[in-house]
């Protein structure tokens, strides 16, 4: 059987959407990469988006079939407020991650990366807050 590559982003995106906190606020618009088109036309709204990011590595010179990859968080809302609060909400939810196997990726953590950030989108102006996390994953898939 070939190897199938892991993804620790839509992992994440799909550990908080299964989270009944995060769900409450943001029902099921949370995203990988970017904010999809239709979403934006109905912005700004609680809403939050994780994207792969730059960061140093942890596996550097290893033969072990893990990395260790920057994930940065943006969280939308109403208010720069809202925004804020849902960032630290999900950042918390994040820090709580036990080592688990998600939609196929095993997950070994997920810590923050230092730094965080709230005001506005530039090009939107939508209010948004951001945080940074570093995240231990297998590299490749493995059964649930």
């Amino acid at each position: 059987m070939p190897d199938v590559i892991a993804d620790p982003v839509g992992a994440l995106v799909r550990y908080l959407l299964d989270d009944a906190d995060v769900a409450a606020i943001v029902t099921m618009r949370g995203f990988g990469a970017e904010l999809p088109a239709a979403e934006a036309a109905a912005m700004p709204r609680a809403a939050f988006v994780l994207r792969p990011s730059g960061g140093a590595p942890l596996t550097s010179g290893s033969f072990a079939e893990v990395d260790a990859q920057r994930i940065d968080l943006f969280a939308y809302g109403h208010t720069p407020s809202l925004a804020g609060q849902l960032a630290d909400l999900i950042g918390l939810k994040l820090r709580r991650l036990d080592r688990r196997t998600i939609d196929g990726t095993l997950v070994h953590w997920a810590k923050s990366a230092g730094g965080y950030s709230s005001g506005r989108e530039p090009d939107t102006d939508w209010p948004r807050a951001w945080r940074s996390f570093q995240v231990l994953y297998a590299l490749v898939k493995v059964g649930d």
